[in-house]
């Protein structure tokens, strides 16, 4: 017999927190396995490397001669803290009994400190910010001459 999974809405979860940010979540792969993303810290544009799954939880500056230096660990958001996307995301695969996936999806939701400047920032906010395309001002073309 196979299993199946139930969906259970949480009374702090609207659809509409659900809904967002789902376009960019659905795109991208997560296993938790050897995750690692690049990303601009938010404060002073230092590149920085995510890395969360068996080789720890960390944020890094990844320097090409000696790896990752100035790691300093990321700090997790516990399940009870998890929002929107994230709570869903988190509730899915506790559900479906990916326990690595849930584990590793409260430090992608949680925070990261930068090793250059010290600021702490939230990871997934900012890891979805720098990687979804901007949105046009007016999305409508005006009309020119040579359109009619």
């Amino acid at each position: 017999m196979g299993r199946s999974l139930t969906i259970r809405c949480f009374p702090t979860t609207t659809s509409d927190e659900i809904s967002r940010g789902i376009p960019f979540w659905a795109s991208i792969s997560l296993g938790f396995t050897d995750e690692h993303y690049h990303l601009s810290c938010p404060h002073c544009a230092t590149r920085l490397a995510i890395v969360i799954g068996e080789y720890g939880h960390y944020s890094a500056i990844r320097d090409h001669n000696n790896g990752d230096i100035s790691r300093l660990p990321l700090d997790p958001i516990t399940a009870q803290d998890l929002t929107g996307i994230g709570r869903w995301m988190y509730d899915t695969a506790a559900a479906g009994g990916d326990t690595a996936l849930a584990h590793g999806l409260t430090y992608l939701f949680g925070r990261a400190r930068c090793g250059m400047c010290g600021s702490r920032f939230k990871l997934a906010d900012w890891f979805e910010a720098e990687n979804s395309p901007a949105q046009p001002i007016d999305p409508i073309l005006p009309p020119t001459d040579r359109s009619t």
